[in-house]
């Protein structure tokens, strides 16, 4: 009787404790306003004095903590977007709570050497005498390695492929790298009185740029290709092999999905050769000779994992 006295007391107590609680909000999923509220409940009484209010921003780059009581000026704290949603929230909870007078001293950095009243007279100013916060560092963003099947289109016709990619798409903000390898099955081409085969495995380096980031992101990505052409020949009196190494470029855009640490994307590109090659065949004194295609159309779609993070990329979900 004793036990269900006390637990009867504990479900009577949790909905003053609920209407007790600060008011918190978040325009992310991380850290959620579910989260922080929770968390809050284990750091303040009654999860914080009613009358106040909580709000957390989030960017690709940064989290900005703003904390508002009746009768005081706003406090802000912009903090780098780093490890996963549990220690982001962590953080930006007790901040909160520290605001709120109800951490013990030395728990967390002092906040006045960022707080700022509202509106702020002008960027970097700050109240207290303190300092003024440091800018965000430069980590290089995130690294992805990926797989791909693709498919190309030339004058020959169409060409199954595979593909290998690395990438640092956040290596200046929305700028980055990426470094792809691809292969094509072998083509046949007719060439006077026999048959020439032909493969060309290209590596392009590209300069990538992220036109919209959200659930779905857009990156455009151009950049030069190096193509290592091999021809044998077969069908003839006397068939040869020969290798030769071609420069190109590289233009295309990518539609990926990104979720936690991962990217599925689709991509769509154009390469050009602008050198120009041609197989050539001798025959009783007769020279026949083939162009091979100047460019090509490629459609490829594929799977990229985060090999090394920033915890910038989940602000995007």
């Amino acid at each position: 009787m004793n036990l269900l006295r006390v637990f009867g007391a504990i479900l009577l107590a949790l909905p003053g404790v609920a209407s007790a609680a600060t008011r918190v909000s978040s325009d992310s999923n991380c850290p959620s306003s579910d989260a922080l509220s929770v968390r809050l409940l284990g750091l303040l009484p009654a999860g914080g004095p009613e009358n106040a209010s909580a709000r957390v921003q989030v960017d690709a780059q940064s989290m900005l903590i703003e904390v508002t009581t009746p009768g005081e000026p706003a406090r802000q704290r912009t903090v780098p977007l780093t490890g996963d949603c549990e220690e982001r929230t962590e953080t930006a909870a007790l901040i909160i709570a520290s605001w709120l007078d109800a951490m013990p001293e030395g728990t967390v950095g002092a906040p006045s050497t960022t707080v700022k009243p509202t509106p702020a007279s002008g960027p970097g100013t700050t109240v207290g005498g303190g300092n003024p916060s440091p800018g965000p560092s430069w980590d290089g963003g995130s690294a992805l390695a990926g797989v791909g099947v693709l498919g190309l289109a030339d004058k020959q016709g169409l060409s199954p492929g595979l593909l290998l990619c690395a990438s640092m798409p956040e290596l200046i903000a929305n700028f980055g790298l990426a470094l792809e390898a691809s292969v094509g099955l072998y083509r046949d081409v007719a060439v006077g009185a026999g048959t020439a085969r032909y493969w060309r495995p290209t590596v392009a380096l590209q300069a990538s740029a992220d036109l919209y980031r959200g659930r779905w992101l857009l990156r455009a990505v151009a950049g030069p290709a190096l193509g290592i052409l091999t021809v044998s020949g077969s069908g003839y009196d006397k068939s040869s092999t020969d290798t030769t190494v071609m420069w190109g470029a590289d233009l295309g855009l990518v539609l990926a999905r990104v979720w936690r640490r991962r990217e599925a994307w689709i991509s769509v590109a154009a390469m050009t050769w602008p050198q120009g090659r041609g197989i050539r065949s001798r025959l009783d004194g007769t020279d026949t000779r083939v162009s091979l295609p100047e460019w090509e159309a490629r459609l490829s779609v594929g799977f990229s994992w985060e090999i090394r993070g920033s915890g910038n990329r989940e602000a995007s979900l």
